[in-house]
Parts: structure tokens; C-alpha cells; sequence
């Protein structure tokens, strides 16, 4: 059974207006745990584009203090409701339903400085597809970032950079 098929607790039904921007970025499941927003460079006024952002608690620290311009991505109503309405207020940031390949695969050429996927669309739709939309869409230089769980213990983090 995959997350598709589990019925949304009813506190995802009822999102919050008040959320705080979240101050850190989360790359693991453990608070504080990964590489550091270091690894990707400067953010100041780079696109950052999350697969999968669900609710955008990934995407908006990103935007919100470290000057980003923010697009989240998710196929799931729910999620994309949940981002809108508790990030919606910060200046340069998206939510956009859509699959990640359609969206990728429909930018603009190397439009995309930095593609994040952090637990989202690369832990769910074919890597082949994805990979291929998302190195079509990243810039020269942009970077791929995503984590991925390894087991129930551990995860994963991954940086690519884009030739």
C-alpha cells in the first residue's frame, strides 16, 4: 500500500492559517541531521523547484530567508491546499498541482537552478522518467537534492550537479 491509498488524517483536513515559516531545513527525518543549506550554494534569487513538496515546510525557509523563488510541486490536492494556505503569503513562492515529470518536462530549457525532492516525487513516480525531465530542466551548473529513505533508520541524501 502506497501513501495514495491511506485516508488523510483530519488534521490534514484542516490546515492551519497560523503556521510559522519554519526556521531550519529539514534534510532528514532527524531534526538537524544532513549536509547543511551550504551544500547548495547560494540561494539569493536562485529558482528552487520541490517535487513532492506536500505541505512546503521544505520550500519555505528556503524562500522565505534565504531569498529563493519558490515553486512546490505536488500531485495531491490536499498537500497543494495545505502549502497555499500556509505559505501563500510569502512573497516569490508557488504551490502548483501537477505530476513532477509533466511539470519538468514542460519548463523552459535549464530554467531551473536547484530541483529538491526531500522524501517526494523521487520516492514515488519511476526514477527514469524523472531524472530525465528534471536533467532537461536544470541549468548547467544547477543542482539536483534529494533525500531519500533508506530504511526505517536511515535516510539518504543526494546532491547532483548538472554538467
Amino acid at each position: 500500500m502506497d501513501y495514495r491509498h491511506r485516508p488523510a488524517s483530519r488534521r490534514s483536513l484542516h490546515p492551519s492559517h497560523d503556521v510559522t515559516t519554519p526556521t531550519h531545513f529539514e534534510w532528514t527525518r532527524q531534526p538537524l541531521i544532513g549536509p547543511g543549506l551550504a551544500i547548495l550554494g547560494e540561494l539569493q534569487g536562485q529558482t528552487v523547484v520541490e517535487v513532492g513538496c506536500g505541505g512546503g515546510h521544505n520550500l519555505a525557509p528556503l524562500v522565505a530567508r534565504h531569498g529563493a523563488t519558490g515553486m512546490g510541486i505536488d500531485h495531491d490536492p490536499k498537500k497543494i491546499t495545505r502549502a497555499r494556505l500556509a505559505y501563500s503569503h510569502l512573497p516569490c513562492i508557488q504551490f502548483i498541482l501537477a505530476d513532477a515529470v509533466d511539470y519538468l518536462a514542460s519548463t523552459k530549457h535549464a530554467s531551473i537552478d536547484i530541483c529538491l525532492s526531500i522524501f517526494g516525487a523521487f520516492s514515488f513516480a519511476d526514477p527514469t522518467s524523472l531524472l530525465t525531465a528534471a536533467s532537461r530542466a536544470i541549468r548547467p551548473g544547477g543542482l539536483l537534492a534529494m533525500t531519500l529513505r533508506v530504511d526505517n533508520h536511515h535516510d539518504s541524501v543526494i546532491v547532483l550537479r548538472r554538467r
